[in-house]
């Protein structure tokens, strides 16, 4: 047994096989550059804007596909809802040697001037969610990398797409964690999205802050694009946002691929 564990090569510290991670699917050749949307169906949805598309796999939440825009390798992987998966990816690509990191995702706006279908590129990330804390003190904001929210503001610019810079506040939960009932009938906690407001931001969301914790943590440079998907203050809601998602990827693998052709060989 002792042999045969040796051959492996894994332990349960680091449960790696080899080079390949022990969640992610893993690409012949690694982009350095990467989207990470929630649902594994966007992965499929990157068809429509990169070119040369192939998926590499699935495994639980997280599928995995490349491919080019503007002619740069661009790799997206799905997280699943929430820190923990989110964690996961982001330590495991980070060790596969990915550079920058780009969360392309849905959010519940709390400022009025935002509305449904805008875009709010990410700068920082108040201290809230205990899936960050292990990379980021507590009581402490989280910034993204300063590159990636200048190219991915500018690329919606460019593209004349509605949103601006802004702040977002991580939710460890959907229902409770973010004031909405736990059945149809139930009362909502206004009082709790109030105090998500009281810190500053601009809307709610559910990984944000755990890709720039991370990323801050292991020297990958992370960033973020969020859609309003809905209002929290208007109650409204993004029925079809299919345009939305492909904008979002657009939005990213853009940014991403300008800020490839402009860092020294």
């Amino acid at each position: 047994m002792v042999a045969v564990m040796a051959m492996i090569d894994r332990s349960a510290t680091w449960p790696w096989k080899g080079d390949s991670p022990v969640h992610l699917p893993r690409p012949e050749i690694v982009p350095t550059d990467f989207l990470l949307p929630g649902d594994p169906a966007r992965v499929d949805m990157a068809a429509s804007v990169l070119s040369d598309f192939e998926i590499v796999g699935q495994n639980r939440e997280f599928r995995m596909g490349v491919g080019y825009f503007g002619g740069h390798r661009i790799g997206i992987c799905s997280t699943g809802i929430g820190g923990a998966s989110t964690e996961i990816a982001m330590v495991e690509l980070a060790a596969l040697g990915v550079k920058r990191i780009v969360r392309i995702g849905g959010m519940g706006a709390l400022s009025d001037d935002l509305a449904l279908g805008d875009f709010v590129v990410v700068e920082k990330t108040p201290a809230n969610s205990a899936c960050a804390r292990p990379y980021s003190p507590a009581g402490e904001p989280v910034h993204a990398a300063q590159a990636i929210v200048s190219a991915l503001d500018g690329k919606r610019s460019c593209m004349g797409l509605a949103g601006r810079t802004g702040s977002v506040v991580t939710a460890d939960g959907y229902y409770r964690a973010q004031g909405r009932p736990d059945h149809r009938d139930g009362n909502a906690n206004p009082d709790l999205v109030d105090a998500l407001a009281a810190l500053g931001v601009d809307g709610i969301e559910m990984e944000a802050e755990i890709v720039l914790a991370v990323g801050a943590a292991l020297g990958v440079e992370a960033g973020a694009i969020l859609a309003v998907h809905a209002h929290r203050r208007s109650d409204g809601w993004l029925e079809d946002y299919e345009q939305t998602q492909r904008n979002l990827i657009a939005i990213a693998a853009g940014a991403l691929a300008n800020l490839a052709s402009s860092s020294p060989a």
